[in-house]
């Protein structure tokens, strides 16, 4: 049974998410889990107290060089960042001036690259972006991520950035988790059974169909990629699915458009970073840049498969820095491209989360980049060096006259076939002193000798002049065999020497066929088998692969006329007696394949002497069919002028309508001339004041909506009078409750009847008018609702009075609350009196005691003269008390008791003591750390003394009894 390893990140809000994770995961599920958090490193975690009450699985904090094992849970110490290599884990202090530590992202990518499929990343809970970078490497590696579901976090800064990169697996609440993750690791992987399918060609069709899907849901073709990426990568969706074999996930793929386009954006998984490679950056900055050709006045530079645009901006910034160290003014074009849309959406923006700039200097992150909420966005000045857009280097044309191409890490996914044709194209993409810089683990291949090695370790290379590219054609691309897993497949040994299988194939057919041509399905030539030269007849012009170019008029008819047959009927035909060469007649004969959805024509030419058994076929007179093609060709021809006919005068009738109103619009055109120049001057002028006004009239448009939307729907009645006292506005409640209607706007505020119940109204108005001073009162209506009127000036933006404004607010529910509470205080403060119970409330912050007046009184203190210093208190419990009671406060506060309940003796003001039982609990936390108790303290002095008599008596009356 295999081991994976977990590793969980976790911050704010995370205690609760890994509480809930770690009680619903079995103790036997032979995994290592590993929990990074954001720790204080001044306070001592007690993760590992708290995670012990949920799991009985043995948890340590890590220690460096510490060996994993199986059903183990191991907890990142304060100050550390933790990684993992070989199973063991090392640790390293976190670097003090960096601007920004991500102890997730590093750890996870360590994970990656140590335990590769056998990773599982998770984030729970937590504010800012850390393990965002992380779960990208798990990804790549063809592990499985998880993220908390939003709905569940306390903090959902971590998740939500998570989700953000469209790759997470699962979205979980935690305790939802621990399932998924044992249904994933038992569900069976098929990589190796896969492996060993596609090698014996019994898998080819699937996985064929399977690429089919994908180009036709998202309009790119995966058939360039190896087998061994696109199976790394369906692997895993065949295990979260649950599928047993390829074609019962070709099966679901078919029919689940989201399982569609959660594959394709696996598929297009680019794992990069800002100056990923430090040392790769510096050869850049110092072997390449200073060398390009700044005298030309533009530099131009390529960077194929970008992805989300790190690193592009990476070479923006050295590019930057080496043209504002030397003082050279130089036009920069940089052209980023990639087929990922979504990728290029998001460079095109230069947004970016914390987690993303950690491997950026301080001083880079300063320079080039505006702080945003949670993130950095790339300055202007960077982002317009950049030109984003959408390109597949496997079919679309490349850039031209570059001064450097970048293309790392892309050819570790492509076929070795489609690498040499894109290298091919790369060398005339290129300035004579252009450079070429390829992926660590990549290689020119057979272009040793058009590239000199600048770097043999970061892999850059300079343009050899004079080197002469064989370009491969599209047509023998699409012949290519699927299958690469196998180099045997491709080319083996014989007599010392390597053959490829090609060879041989065409060597072969040579024999056994007659001269033939093997056509595809857009007419161009892709194979030739045997001596055709008798046959073709290359014509003048541009050279072209297509027959038509490269055989006689007569001859290209025959053949056209073949291959439209075998469209139809799919069947083996014969044109006999076509042409004649060398006194003797030729036979034609083609025959249609189909290899991978795509058909191809073989074209055999046979002279008749050397015909021989014939099979079955069928035999077409040839005088015949030229007349019924030349048939067809008229009939399409005089449909053709026709329409052709009908368009022309169509467009004549529509040119003299044009004619026309072009006429009447020059004539318009010369009165309006002499106008707009007369405007013009005008325009001019009220522009300025137009740009003014137009800022204004956004705001006010945005109060007037904001006021309308509070007069209409606010539940606060309000009413607007004017200097004179006239009403300016009113809301729908102060209708309901005064005798004022909608009708009465513009109207004197004296000519009405107000409230009944508020018969001072007018007065209290005019009096605020003279006064300028807030009048506020409480009345009741009629039908017994208590309201709170307030009369305020109206100021303007200038501070001048400007009218009134009433407000009426019901507090009705508020008066019955206030009144319930009064009782239920008397009543409760009544009940505590009569018990001898206070309450009290102790802020461990402050060291503050707050507590009702009983708790001074029961000892005889004012509550003036009673200490509110939790330390001054503390001094009154009895001096044998003290040290016990103290140490009970300590165990609780701690977390090694479970409450604070303790009886201890008390000094009174006379000197006296008395019995107190206190009680209480924690009710606030901070860091992890009890801030604020509450409880009670009982005077239990009588209790006591009742039963210490009750035990002298019983004392008494065991001795009177014997």
């Amino acid at each position: 049974m295999e081991t994976y390893y977990i590793g969980i990140g976790a911050s704010a809000g995370g205690l609760e998410a890994l509480e809930a994770f770690f009680k619903e995961l079995p103790e036997n599920t032979n995994n290592v889990y590993i929990v990074i958090q954001h720790l204080s490193p001044d306070y001592k975690s007690m993760m590992d107290e708290l995670l012990a009450r949920h799991t009985n699985m043995p948890i340590q904090v890590a220690e460096d060089g510490m060996e994993t094992k199986a059903n183990h849970v191991y907890l990142i110490p304060p100050s550390m960042n933790l990684s993992i290599y070989h199973s063991k884990l090392y640790l390293e202090p976190q670097l003090k001036h960096h601007h920004l530590n991500m102890p997730i992202d590093v750890f996870f990518k360590s994970l990656a690259l140590d335990q590769g499929k056998n990773a599982i990343g998770i984030i729970l809970s937590g504010t800012g972006s850390d393990g965002t970078k992380g779960i990208r490497s798990i990804k790549e590696a063809g592990g499985m991520v998880m993220v908390q579901s939003l709905s569940s976090c306390k903090f959902d800064g971590m998740p939500k950035s998570g989700i953000a990169t469209n790759i997470v697996d699962y979205i979980l609440p935690p305790e939802k988790m621990p399932q998924e993750i044992i249904n994933f690791i038992d569900s069976p992987s098929i990589h190796k059974q896969l492996s060993e399918k596609l090698q014996a060609n019994e898998a080819i069709d699937d996985l064929t169909k399977l690429t089919l899907i994908l180009r036709s849901y998202s309009g790119v073709d995966f058939s360039s990629y190896k087998e061994n990426t696109i199976i790394r990568r369906i692997d895993r969706r065949i295990k979260i699915n649950r599928c047993f074999d390829l074609k019962s996930y070709v099966k679901l793929l078919g029919e689940s458009d989201q399982e569609k386009e959660i594959l394709y954006k696996e598929m297009l998984i680019g794992v990069t970073s800002f100056f990923r490679d430090n040392d790769g950056f510096e050869i850049l900055s110092k072997k390449v840049i200073p060398n390009f050709d700044y005298s030309k006045g533009s530099i131009r530079i390529w960077s194929a498969g970008c992805s989300t645009g790190e690193e592009v901006y990476s070479i923006a910034i050295a590019l930057s820095e080496y043209l504002e160290k030397n003082s050279i003014l130089c036009d920069v074009k940089i052209f980023a491209t990639d087929i990922d849309v979504r990728a290029l959406e998001f460079a095109g923006i230069g947004y970016y989360p914390d987690s993303l700039m950690s491997d950026v200097q301080p001083e880079y992150v300063s320079k080039y980049f505006n702080r945003k909420a949670d993130g950095y966005q790339i300055n202007e000045n960077i982002r317009k060096m950049v030109v984003f857009a959408k390109h597949n280097i496997l079919k679309d044309p490349p850039f031209s006259k570059l001064d450097l191409l970048v293309c790392r890490n892309l050819f570790i996914y492509l076929k070795n076939y489609e690498q040499q044709n894109i290298l091919n194209s790369f060398y005339y993409s290129l300035f004579p002193n252009g450079y070429l810089w390829l992926g660590s683990s990549e290689s020119i291949g057979e272009m040793q000798k058009g590239f000199d090695v600048v770097d043999t370790k970061w892999k850059f290379f300079k343009y050899n002049a004079g080197f002469n590219p064989q370009m491969i054609r599209p047509g023998l691309r699409k012949v290519e065999l699927y299958n690469t897993l196998d180099r045997n497949h491709e080319e083996y040994k014989t007599n010392g020497k390597l053959t490829r299988f090609e060879s041989v194939l065409s060597s072969a057919l040579a024999k056994v066929l007659p001269p033939s041509i093997i056509i595809d399905e857009n007419e161009n030539i892709v194979q030739i088998i045997g001596d055709v030269g008798k046959f073709m007849k290359p014509q003048t012009g541009r050279f072209s692969n297509n027959f038509n170019a490269n055989m006689s008029r007569e001859m290209a008819l025959f053949i056209n006329n073949c291959i439209r047959r075998l469209r139809i009927d799919q069947q083996e035909i014969t044109l006999k007696n076509v042409h004649q060469i060398d006194r003797s007649y030729i036979d034609i004969r083609g025959i249609a394949v189909e290899v991978h959805h795509q058909e191809f024509f073989i074209i055999s030419f046979l002279e008749q002497a050397k015909s021989g058994v014939k099979n079955e076929m069928i035999e077409i007179n040839m005088t015949e069919e030229v007349k019924l093609r030349v048939k067809e060709l008229e009939n399409e021809l005089q449909l053709a002028r026709e329409g052709l006919q009908a368009t022309v005068e169509e467009l004549e009738t529509s040119n003299e309508e044009l004619q026309s109103s072009n006429e009447e619009l020059i004539a318009s055109n010369e009165e309006l001339q002499s106008t707009n120049e007369e405007l013009q001057s005008v325009n001019e002028e009220l522009f300025t004041v137009n740009s003014e006004y137009q800022s204004k009239i956004e705001e006010l448009t945005s109060m007037t909506n904001d006021l309308s939307n509070l007069l209409k729907n606010t539940e606060v009645g309000a009413l607007y009078l004017d200097s004179k006292l006239c009403i300016r506005k009113i809301t729908p409640v102060m209708s309901q409750v005064t005798n004022i209607m909608e009708s009465d706007l513009g109207r004197p505020i004296s000519h009405l009847t107000l409230m009944k119940s508020y018969p001072e109204m007018m007065s209290d108005i005019e009096s605020v008018m003279d006064n300028l001073q807030m009048i506020e009162r409480e009345i009741t209506d009629q039908n017994g609702y208590f309201w709170l009127v307030r009369i305020r000036p109206y100021r303007t933006e200038y501070n001048s009075i400007d009218g009134i404004i009433l407000t009426i607010v019901d507090i009705s529910n508020l008066k019955e609350t206030l009144m319930m509470n009064a009782n239920l205080n008397k009543k409760l403060h009544a009940s505590l009196e009569s018990s001898k119970i206070a309450w009290w409330e102790y802020n461990l912050k402050t060291g503050i005691v707050n507590y009702s007046d009983l708790k001074a009184t029961m000892l005889g203190y004012k509550v003036e003269e009673f200490p509110n210093d939790v330390y001054e208190i503390c001094k009154l419990i009895h001096p044998e008390d003290y040290e016990p009671t103290m140490k009970h406060m300590r165990d609780y506060l701690e977390g090694r008791t479970l409450e604070w309940n303790v009886f201890y003796r008390i000094r009174c003001k006379d000197g006296s003591y008395k019995s107190y039982h206190d009680r209480g609990t924690i009710v606030a936390y901070e860091d992890n750390k009890p801030t604020r108790l509450i409880g009670t303290v009982i005077d239990v002095t009588e209790m006591e003394d009742f039963l210490r008599s009750q035990n002298e008596q019983m004392g008494k009356d065991k001795i009177n009894v014997k």
